[in-house]
């Protein structure tokens, strides 16, 4: 069952990066998928697919996405979250949330896409951040917890 979700996950982000290329936004991958990636590790589960863009580009990319079915919500939290059938791709505005990451990226073939991916490097320092950042707040602690898991699954894969 977690196989088909996955499956499903993935057809929505090739559909979504298909967008991208129409209304020109040139997405960069980060988060758990990017983990999994760089860790070939089976207990790294993927449950939504993270991009990052522009913050300026979000609007240009929400009246794309809501053009091909796509449900769309802009958050305040400089997010742009997409949504299909309980499937989420989010888009992470580069501006605020990579903030002082180098811009070194890999190349990660994703469907007929090849995306930029933040470094193994980077990634990391991206997730000891938010480890960091939900280590404080009590109700993020199943947040916290998850973070940790993949910061850790980073850190022995950089070794």
């Amino acid at each position: 069952m977690e196989t088909d979700r996955f499956t499903h996950l993935v057809q929505f982000a090739i559909d979504v990066l298909e967008v991208c290329d129409q209304v020109g936004v040139d997405p960069i991958m980060d988060g758990s998928m990017a983990v999994k990636a760089y860790t070939n590790n089976p207990g790294i589960t993927v449950g939504d697919i993270d991009f990052n863009c522009p913050e300026s580009d979000f609007s240009r990319l929400k009246l794309g996405l809501e053009k091909a079915g796509v449900f769309c919500e802009i958050q305040p939290w400089h997010v742009l979250q997409a949504r299909r059938g309980g499937l989420k791709v989010e888009f992470g505005a580069i501006d605020v949330w990579m903030a002082n990451i180098s811009g070194s990226f890999e190349s990660f073939p994703f469907g007929e896409h090849t995306v930029r991916m933040v470094n193994k490097q980077d990634l990391t320092e991206l997730y000891r951040r938010g480890f960091e950042a939900t280590s404080v707040d009590e109700s993020e602690l199943e947040k916290h917890l998850k973070i940790g898991v993949r910061l850790r699954a980073l850190e022995q894969a950089n070794l």
